[in-house]
């Protein structure tokens, strides 16, 4: 055990003393919401100082003033269609827009055909998506004309329903919850497993072809069994990424516990700075301050502390099963080229759980989630998607049993497999080669 820690210890203080773990881990929180707001603002502004020019072709009659899209200038134009495209590789346009002739004469007429998009390039599914809404909304405005019916009883019709959602617990007691949240939270907490299996492991797959390559570990295995020296590997880059991991935590929680106490109107005098600065905006001070505690209902509608702790122990018991598996990887080839012949099986349970992950948000309780949820090698992504949904006790436990049976299972032959293979060099490894090396007694 003496052994483990010294290797653990090693291990943990060279990476951590490293200055691009202090500036990862420091400046990540930081620096990732930064290059979102900047990377959409930029888009923002790109778009609005552009510009492009549309010409519209207009047969019917029924669409001018209609198009008015950031980015875009429309100018409305006459002529067959031939003499409108001739005129749109003249001007140099963006695009042309043809509207051909439609008779609303027939109210039961629902399809109207013929509308046509011409551009230098295939335009965005959002901007094609606006024009159809337009089209679509002047025609029904122009058949709701022609019926006579009256636009005002029209919308009086028109209903909103608000459903709001909440937990009932066995002791009858009815607690709010939000599914857009849960949504979020399963699918932000399982990516980010899958994203430090990934950079964790080989982390640990590097380090132990490093060693092998330059044959120092020759001299380590003289003093310390290869057992104890892939697991010290394996918890020491494991224990860089959790301490990595509570930094980013309490940085994220900080910063976002003084984004809600603004948001939420701790000071009013900012709230009135800030809406004097924005006139155009329709949300008085008060509408901020319902928007801030429905925020804040919303935040207290997911079990914060059962997630918290279930991440933890998935993030370690995720790292631990595949942080063996590529340190077996990385003692049974003497390259990384070599390696990537013995990824995919790993890299494939992985990729399966992440490519589940959308359709266990959309049915969490689906025979699928529960399934993928209770084997090791997927458990990790799918059990932390299905948690801020509601898990049932005993399906938690039973996931989490089986995740310690898979890793212990995994270190064990990952086990067999480095002692043999970190001493070896120039050898052709394939499968049956590690089955040899596994059923090999020393």
């Amino acid at each position: 055990m003496n052994q483990i820690l010294l290797v653990l210890k090693r291990e943990y203080v060279t990476r951590v003393k490293k200055k691009s773990f202090l500036l990862a881990t420091l400046l990540t929180p930081l620096v990732l919401p930064a290059l979102i707001f900047v990377i959409a603002y930029f888009a923002t502004r790109d778009k609005e100082e552009r510009d492009e020019q549309i010409l519209v072709l207009d047969e019917s009659g029924y669409f001018t003033d209609v198009f008015d899209q950031s980015g875009y200038v429309f100018e409305n134009i006459t002529g067959s269609l031939e003499e409108a495209k001739a005129s749109y590789a003249e001007k140099g346009a963006f695009g042309l827009l043809y509207i051909p002739e439609i008779d609303l004469s027939d109210p039961t007429v629902r399809g109207f055909e013929g509308f046509q998009l011409y551009s230098k390039s295939n335009a965005g599914f959002r901007t094609l998506e606006r024009f159809e809404g337009a089209i679509r909304g002047r025609i029904e405005d122009l058949k709701l004309e022609r019926s006579g019916l009256d636009p005002v009883v029209i919308a009086n019709l028109q209903a909103r329903v608000s459903l709001e959602t909440f937990n009932l617990t066995e002791t009858g007691e009815a607690k709010a919850s939000n599914s857009g949240v849960s949504f979020g939270v399963g699918y932000a907490t399982g990516f980010l497993i899958y994203m430090f299996i990934f950079v964790y492991g080989s982390q640990i797959m590097q380090s132990v072809l490093d060693e092998k390559s330059s044959r120092i570990v020759e001299v380590i295995v003289s003093s310390v069994r290869p057992f104890q020296l892939m697991m010290g590997k394996v918890l020491g880059v494991g224990a860089v990424g959790f301490t990595q991991l509570l930094i980013w935590i309490v940085l994220i929680a900080t910063l976002s516990t003084v984004g809600v106490g603004i948001l939420a109107g701790g000071s009013d005098a900012m709230m009135e700075a800030a809406s004097q600065q924005m006139p155009d905006t329709e949300m008085s001070l008060t509408e901020q301050q319902e928007l801030a505690q429905d925020i804040r209902s919303m935040v207290a509608s997911i079990p914060v502390v059962k997630i918290l702790l279930s991440f933890l122990f998935y993030f370690m018991g995720a790292y631990l099963l595949y942080g063996a598996l590529y340190a077996a990887i990385g003692a049974s080839v003497d390259s990384l080229q070599d390696a990537q012949q013995f990824m995919f099986p790993i890299i494939l349970p992985i990729l399966a759980a992440i490519m589940s992950m959308f359709f266990v948000l959309e049915d969490p309780n689906s025979g699928l989630a529960v399934t993928l949820s209770m084997i090791p090698f997927t458990s990790p992504i799918i059990m932390m998607a299905r948690i801020p949904f509601g898990v049932p006790d005993w399906q938690l436990a039973l996931s989490m049993l089986f995740l310690i049976g898979g890793f212990v299972g995994t270190i064990w032959i990952a086990g067999r497999i480095y002692r043999i293979g970190i001493l070896m060099y120039g050898v052709k490894v394939n499968w049956m080669t590690m089955k040899k090396w596994f059923t090999m007694k020393v």
